[in-house]
């Protein structure tokens, strides 16, 4: 706001300027009172004075010329109308507007207020800076998904008038430029980021249709450890993909991004959901990449998405019990078709006194979690669909007792699927160790239910089994790799587990299969560090320039490949790793602290854990993204052009994962609340809708 100095200094102007008479000059009226008037905020009318009520008269003077009332900037002098009618909106737009105004401006340094808890105030000289407050409004808008047309919006303009009237707003074309401008700064910060990042980095992907704009966007997400062991999930790219979404369009477009992110010599793995396109998209990749530099030659590059494959093996299952849950079914949609019967049934609830905690909601059919979510819902309210059924003569469609007998019994076993399919989609957690237990937990649960007693239980159980059989060996390996750095189980897990499934014999077969893919991993990454000795390295080093530096490290292989004189000979960091005690297991125990510590004296292990523990076990991640695309290109947005697009998703992603602008707390705070806020509407939304 303009300084007490400031604003006086022009106001003590002459009664009678350029001609020019107030209005409370009158004959009687001395040029003194007509001067306190013009300074004081008020004018003359008769013999009584009024006091103008605007603060906009502070830096405009009121005058009476040729029968009409003007006002006068007394920064620049401009006259301006100010009949009562025409309101003072154009005298602020012409202040904001006023270069004479901004430049006794030009310290920028008001005097504000601080409020305590107690109620007492503090002041303090606060710095206003012009383009702070323009990356704070574009960011604002980004986190937001506000229309870039907020800052022609009255009410917006008004406000930050009232809490900065220095702040100059910006058009809409100038907050799309420092929307593109920010990001392009953010993204070159990120790019040599990843420029430098020494670890590998895993990525997901999904694809997505703009219904307004009939565009197709691809989302690319990096996951990573960073320099401190904190897991992130970084977008790289929310890029539009042209028609035909064929394998070969995805793919060039999945490349170009690694490429552009100087990744494509980085990739650990690459996980997107199990589609035909996808498929063959990762069946052309790897001829665009440099296959030495890709783990064991990019065998594992290809991830298949876990809670993707879950919704695959559930589904076939699913469809063969339609017909048995068919009437719990009809009769949620029965009560949650109209308000007037939500209505009746919730007021049933609080005549039987019964906690009516969730809502009901009808299933989407292509989402078997939302029909375990219906029917756990529904289950609650028994009491409630049995006592209208008595009253409600239209409802005819009430499950029978052996009806609500197999829907508890179906939800017990989806129970596990449903519990699985959360853990996989977790973001602030490693998953990747956790997958090969839960996917067996799966197998262990399908052998059961293959002996049941209802021969539909036995047929879902075969068809569940089918699609498992399909899917589930394609990523096993890599991610019983994870299981066994994860400290407390390495390879009594597999040990266990596989022992259970299919005896002693076989098991001790498939821990020696995943022991040899560690010990090829472990050679892989000494080879690429020039730490495993060979002929022609100790023969380079012999003969190079010398210096005691080649010496110890002739020394030092020399003694590492040296069999020790009555002892069994020198074992690797995979033999001593996997020899130590386990550690104690704990629920919440964080593995990334305890090989970030404990793991040090395993340096290449500890390399391999640092890339391999990242890898998600779903694509959710990528696809939650999608979770704001009817906010982002809703009908009145669909004209935004997909470079603006992308822009605006990756500057609220980055903004999320704390890795943009220079570490501002406070906005970090504001935007990680804008986060939990998002997360506790998708659960709210979850217990009432599904998507499709």
């Amino acid at each position: 706001m303009a300084s007490s100095e400031t604003s006086a200094a022009p106001a003590a102007r002459s009664s009678d300027v350029a001609g020019h008479s107030t209005p409370d000059a009158t004959p009687d009226t001395s040029a003194e009172e007509a001067s306190q008037g013009a300074t004081d905020g008020s004018v003359r009318v008769g013999n009584k004075r009024r006091k103008l009520p605007s603060f906009i008269w502070s830096d405009f003077e009121k005058l009476f010329v040729d029968g009409e009332w003007k006002a006068e900037c007394i920064y620049c002098a401009e006259i301006l109308p100010a009949e009562a009618a025409g309101g003072t909106s154009h005298l602020e737009d012409h202040l904001m507007s006023c270069a004479d105004w901004h430049a006794l401006a030009a310290p920028q340094e008001s005097r504000l207020s601080k409020a305590f808890d107690g109620g007492e105030a503090d002041w303090e000289d606060i710095l206003f800076d012009q383009e702070v407050a323009r990356k704070h409004l574009a960011m604002m808008i980004c986190a937001h998904d506000y229309p870039l047309s907020i800052v022609n919006h009255a009410g917006f303009r008004k406000l930050c008038y009232a809490l900065q009237p220095m702040f100059q707003m910006v058009s809409r074309n100038d907050i799309r430029k420092d929307i593109l401008g920010t990001h392009a700064a953010e993204k070159d910060k990120m790019v040599k980021y990843f420029a430098d990042f020494k670890g590998r980095v895993a990525i997901s992907t999904d694809m997505w249709t703009a219904e307004h704009q009939k565009r197709g966007y691809m989302v690319v997400t990096a996951h990573f450890l960073d320099e401190s062991w904190q897991l992130k999930s970084f977008m790289l790219r929310f890029v539009y993909v042209p028609c035909p979404h064929n394998a070969a369009v995805i793919c060039q477009a999945l490349h170009e991004s690694l490429v552009e992110w100087h990744l494509e010599r980085k990739i650990s793995t690459v996980t997107l959901d199990n589609c035909i396109p996808s498929d063959e998209a990762m069946e052309h990749l790897p001829d665009k990449l440099d296959l030495k530099s890709l783990l064991l030659e990019g065998i594992y590059l290809h991830m298949r998405c876990g809670a993707h494959m879950l919704n695959l093996f559930v589904k076939d299952g699913m469809d063969l019990m339609e017909k048995s849950i068919e009437r719990v079914c009809d009769s949620v949609a029965y009560w949650s078709a109209t308000p007037g019967r939500h209505d009746k049934f919730e007021k049933m609830a609080q005549t039987l006194n019964i906690e009516y905690k969730e809502r009901l909601f009808l299933d989407c059919k292509t989402r078997w979690n939302s029909t375990y979510r219906m029917l756990t819902i529904a289950l609650e309210y028994i009491e409630i669909f049995e006592t209208l059924k008595e009253r409600e003569k239209s409802f005819s469609c009430c499950p029978t007792k052996d009806d609500w007998k197999f829907a508890k019994e179906l939800c017990v076993r989806l129970k596990i699927y449903y519990d699985v399919s959360e853990s996989f989609s977790g973001t602030k957690y490693v998953t990747a160790n956790m997958f090969f237990r839960k996917i067996c937990c799966i197998q262990l649960a399908i052998r059961r239910w293959a002996a049941s007693d209802s021969e539909l239980v036995q047929t879902m159980s075969e068809e569940m089994k089918r699609k498992f059989d399909k899917y589930w060996k394609d990523v096993l390996d890599l991610m019983s790799v994870a299981t066994v750095l994860d400290p407390r189980y390495k390879l009594h897990m597999l040990q266990a587990i596989f022992g259970s499934l299919y005896g002693t014999e076989h098991a001790a077969v498939e821990v020696a299969k995943i022991r040899k893919l560690m010990t090829d991993l472990l050679k892989q990454y000494q080879e690429a560090d020039g730490f495993v000795a060979t002929s022609e390295a100790v023969s380079s080093a012999a003969s190079g320039a010398g210096g005691e530096d080649d010496i110890m490290d002739i020394f030092d292989r020399y003694m590492s490949s040296r069999p020790t004189i009555g002892a069994s000979p020198v074992q690797t960091e995979l033999d001593l790793y996997l020899e130590e005690q386990i550690i104690r297991r704990m629920p919440d125990e964080d593995i990334m602290t305890w090989w970030k510590y404990g793991g040090a004296k395993y340096p290449t292990l500890q390399r391999i854990a640092r890339d391999i523990l990242p890898i998600p076990a779903s694509a959710v991640i990528s696809e939650s993204a999608f979770n704001t695309k009817g906010r982002l290109l809703s009908p009145h947005r669909g004209q935004l052009a997909p470079s603006m697009v992308e822009a605006i998703m990756c500057m609220k992603a980055w903004s999320r994962a704390d890795m943009i602008g220079d570490g501002n707390s406070t906005l970090c705070a504001v935007f990680q609340s804008v986060l939990d806020d998002e997360e506790e509407m998708m659960d709210d939304s979850e217990s009432m809708v599904t998507e499709d």
